[in-house]
């Protein structure tokens, strides 16, 4: 929907709301495959639709992971829809996750409960506090392993990467990012701040060469 209705008024994008008071129950209701939202502690956070920029970019970057992470075996990649449960009334949906071989359970259940062993979230306008701050600690606290931010806007690569009881901080702005809980994979920084994103084709052909 590119558009909510709030008493009456046509909210138009970019947006990022907050309902309080949202049960469980409530948000497995109303949300919907039309509808990104999360649930944090009670909030239902909903997103307006993504930018055409941010949609090509996450085309791009799913299209390497997964297709680096599948051919390789080791894992799925998942997303931009899909549900993470981080705790009873945490419930997330991160551009992109990867889920070790390892932990996955088939079939596929309609969420996957516990925290994913990677995830990248491209920052937006509207979005930026949101993930930097809440959302950066909630993904910390829940132990997941590397976390990304794709920010385009300062053209780097913020990795937090689980260190014994704490996380280190990288930012790259250019040369490779190294992705370690996904052995071999990597991306070209440079890749990222393109008007025209190479062809994910190549480029995956490129990643995957390297590792021979």
């Amino acid at each position: 929907m590119a558009e909510l209705m709030l008493q009456n008024r046509k909210i138009e994008p970019p947006y990022l709301l907050q309902r309080f008071g949202v049960s469980v129950a409530e948000f497995e209701e109303i949300t919907d495959e039309d509808l990104k939202a999360e649930l944090m502690d009670g909030v239902m956070i909903v997103h307006s639709p993504a930018t055409l920029r941010h949609d090509d970019l996450l085309g791009f970057l799913l299209f390497l992971v997964r297709g680096y992470a599948e051919s390789q075996q080791w894992g799925k990649v998942l997303g931009p829809n899909a549900i993470m449960q981080l705790g009873e009334r945490r419930r997330f949906a991160p551009d992109l996750m990867f889920i070790r071989r390892e932990r996955l359970r088939l079939p596929l259940a309609k969420q996957f409960q516990g925290a994913a062993d990677w995830v990248i979230e491209i920052l937006s306008e509207h979005t930026r506090s949101y993930d930097l701050r809440e959302k950066r600690t909630i993904y910390q606290e829940a132990g997941i392993a590397e976390i990304w931010f794709i920010d385009g806007e300062e053209q780097r690569v913020i990795a937090d990467r689980r260190r014994g009881g704490g996380y280190e901080e990288t930012v790259i702005s250019t040369g490779r990012v190294n992705a370690e809980v996904l052995p071999g994979f990597w991306l070209d920084a440079a890749w990222l701040w393109l008007d025209q994103l190479p062809n994910p084709l190549a480029s995956l052909e490129q990643i995957l060469k390297s590792n021979q």
